[in-house]
């Protein structure tokens, strides 16, 4: 993997750091290579493919709810040959119009941790970039899905926090254990950090999504990430989501991670082809980088 040195570097504006592929189990199954024509259209130097690592085997153990988002949540294990194959091929063949980093999204899941810092040693020196992100949280009917489907957020971690700002304790607070967790190899940037907010617009205009529990939350996680010197996906894709119409992190938690000059990296999180470049003019309008200054 890439040093933070190197990633650190890497010039924002013309980085696209989150996207996804055809072995994504819930992407459109498009071919990569037309992806990445398309990013070098809309003007990337750098492009990181961060496809949905394999689950741990436990986690099938673990989770409930959705079908979907149990059976689609990262590509399956048996296909990463593959997917090497496929990804150094494209890196190779499209060398001279754009640095691809090859790398995966993987999940943090308390209880999994072994696993996957195995899996992170056994494939760090295959791999450019990463991606450390949460996508499903403990209940007591098991891990539970936060951004499949808005029935299955009310059934699993909304019924179990009981409140929206309850869901966002948790999530946040699992954030910050990703932040701390040490292993060798492991990511250096941490994904979508606000996607407990993906069904916000679902709700009354009054509901509470945040209080003095998830400010102090959002404060260590800053700080945390900035003493590290890591970094946060600004993973813009929410724009266009009628259900959350706003990025993530949201701007006022990116205007206090630019204070602490935390480098945020524009992610499209792309799982079709028409979303290669999704909420980028955003993102360079608001100057939400900080390799052009503020």
């Amino acid at each position: 993997m890439l040093s933070h040195r190197e990633l650190q570097k890497i010039c924002c504006k013309e980085w696209n750091g989150h996207t996804h592929t055809e072995f994504c189990p819930h992407g459109s199954k498009e071919d990569t290579e037309f992806f990445i024509r398309l990013a070098i259209k809309a003007g990337f130097k750098t492009y990181s493919i961060t496809e949905h690592f394999p689950m741990p085997p436990q986690f099938y153990k673990m989770v409930s709810g959705s079908t979907h988002a149990i059976t689609t949540a990262a590509m399956d294990y048996d296909a990463l040959p593959d997917y090497f194959e496929k990804m150094n091929f494209l890196k190779r063949k499209y060398a001279d119009q754009i640095r691809i980093l090859i790398g995966f999204e993987f999940d943090y899941i308390d209880g999994c941790q072994e696993w996957t810092k195995s899996q992170l040693l056994k494939y760090g020196d295959l791999i450019d970039d990463a991606i450390l992100s949460v996508h499903f949280l403990p209940t007591d009917q098991g891990l539970r899905a936060v951004d499949d489907d808005f029935d299955d957020f009310c059934d699993g971690v909304l019924k179990y926090y009981k409140t929206p700002v309850g869901v966002a304790r948790k999530y946040l607070s699992t954030v910050l254990e990703a932040v701390k967790w040490q292993c060798e190899n492991k990511p250096f940037r941490y994904g979508h950090i606000t996607l407990y907010r993906k069904w916000r617009k679902c709700f009354p205009e009054e509901t509470v999504w945040d209080d003095h529990r998830t400010k102090r939350l959002f404060d260590k996680i800053l700080k945390r990430v900035s003493r590290q010197n890591d970094m946060l996906d600004c993973n813009m894709s929410g724009l266009a989501k009628f259900t959350q119409c706003e990025s993530s992190p949201y701007v006022s938690i990116i205007e206090r991670a630019n204070e602490q000059g935390i480098k945020l990296v524009y992610g499209s999180d792309a799982h079709d082809s028409s979303n290669i470049d999704q909420g980028f003019n955003e993102y360079l309008v608001q100057k939400l980088c900080q390799c052009g200054g503020k």
